[in-house]
């Protein structure tokens, strides 16, 4: 196995962190987060951002129990081999299905919205040839794309929303009242999975340098893409109310017209927005993809020639499955399945593993206690 380089800075994880959170969820958010708490929609994702805290702490102690490790080799040595192998399996086919899911719900986003008579497979082929060039590359190139795109993501993602209010009607957001706790939970569990790509933190910790404040760099992250996606569904309810917002497909996308009909000099403004959003989708797809096929790399103990191969190798099933869904609705139905997943990989996981981590520490500490007892 050859030995990698640790040159990620906070700035640097941070980007990882928000590029790798931010994708195709920013367009239908509005609409999923008011289905059951109506005008009061943005209170779920409060509640899911709570539980991606609570996911992220736990892997930042991780990170810094087995600095310069990556989940590949932390995982069994706290769970053991046998469960641990287990644990790096889930987390690569997680990454890899997710990668896939995101690819296709692009190529549906580019078909209805801006290239209708632009087959679908050619969308998504261009996408994952383009990731496959990024995982040609050793770990550091990632870092450097992320760093480079993320102000041409961020800028449009909050200043749109912003400038959407323009055009609200503020009683939409009326009343502030809470009709059943549960739904809130339940909407903050819906929801989860936009927040979901923090995960990855797991294999690009290894990398920091010994100066790199992980905590600072992935709390920040996980705050910044909480604002951006709580604004653009306190806009969505502002602008068209609860009740429009569940017969949009891509509710995001009609707050661009919106904004374009407040006066910008664009014709096409949500044409120049897709644009600036293929980046976003673009690095959350890369960060997955990379993560998979880098694990693999590390979990066989190979080198950059074997991640090459097994890029490319594993792009061509990949392509075939992510066609499966036949439509709209069996593509999302597929993907409340692959939330379901995620429960186990992004949160119960590491919430278990730190929490196994912490218990050892504690034992081993006493038994250090009791055994300079003995000595003395």
């Amino acid at each position: 196995m050859e030995n990698q380089q640790r040159n990620f800075g906070t700035w640097q994880l941070t980007s990882i962190t928000i590029n790798s959170m931010i994708g195709v969820g920013l367009l239908t958010i509005p609409r999923s987060s008011t289905v059951l708490l109506h005008q009061m929609g943005w209170l779920g994702l409060l509640t899911g951002v709570l539980v991606v805290f609570v996911a992220v702490a736990s892997i930042v102690y991780l990170g810094n129990q087995f600095s310069g490790l990556t989940c590949v080799e932390f995982m069994p040595q706290i769970f053991g081999a046998v469960p641990g192998g287990v644990c790096v399996f889930l987390f690569i086919l997680y990454q890899l299905f997710n990668a896939g899911m995101v690819a296709r719900l692009f190529g549906e986003v580019i078909v209805t919205s801006v290239l209708p008579n632009t087959p679908l497979e050619v969308i998504v082929v261009t996408l994952l040839l383009l990731v496959i060039f990024l995982c040609c590359h050793e770990i550091e190139t990632l870092a450097r794309v992320n760093e480079l795109l993320i102000p041409f993501l961020l800028l449009p993602s909050v200043l749109i929303p912003l400038v959407s209010f323009l055009n609200a009607e503020w009683n939409n957001l009326l009343p502030v009242h809470v009709e059943s706790w549960k739904h809130v939970v339940k909407t903050g569990l819906d929801t989860y999975s936009v927040f979901t790509g923090y995960e990855l933190l797991m294999v690009y910790f290894a990398f920091s340098i010994p100066g790199a404040r992980l905590r600072m760099a992935s709390f920040t992250g996980v705050s910044i893409v909480f604002v951006v996606y709580v604004i653009t569904v306190i806009a969505g309810i502002a602008v068209f109310g609860y009740e429009e917002l569940q017969r949009m497909v891509w509710p995001s996308l009609e707050l661009v017209k919106v904004t374009q009909r407040a006066g910008w000099f664009l014709e096409r403004f949500e044409s120049a927005y897709l644009a600036i959003w293929v980046a976003s989708v673009f690095t959350s797809i890369g960060n997955m993809f990379y993560a998979t096929v880098f694990s693999l790399r590390r979990w066989l103990r190979k080198g950059i020639r074997f991640q090459r191969i097994s890029a490319i190798v594993i792009i061509v099933p990949l392509f075939y499955l992510l066609l499966v869904p036949q439509n709209i609705v069996e593509l999302f139905a597929y993907s409340d399945l692959l939330i379901k997943m995620g429960y186990i990989v992004t949160i119960i996981i590491p919430v278990l593993l730190a929490i196994t981590q912490f218990i050892r520490n504690k034992i081993h500490k006493a038994r250090e206690v009791n055994n300079e007892k003995g000595g003395t």
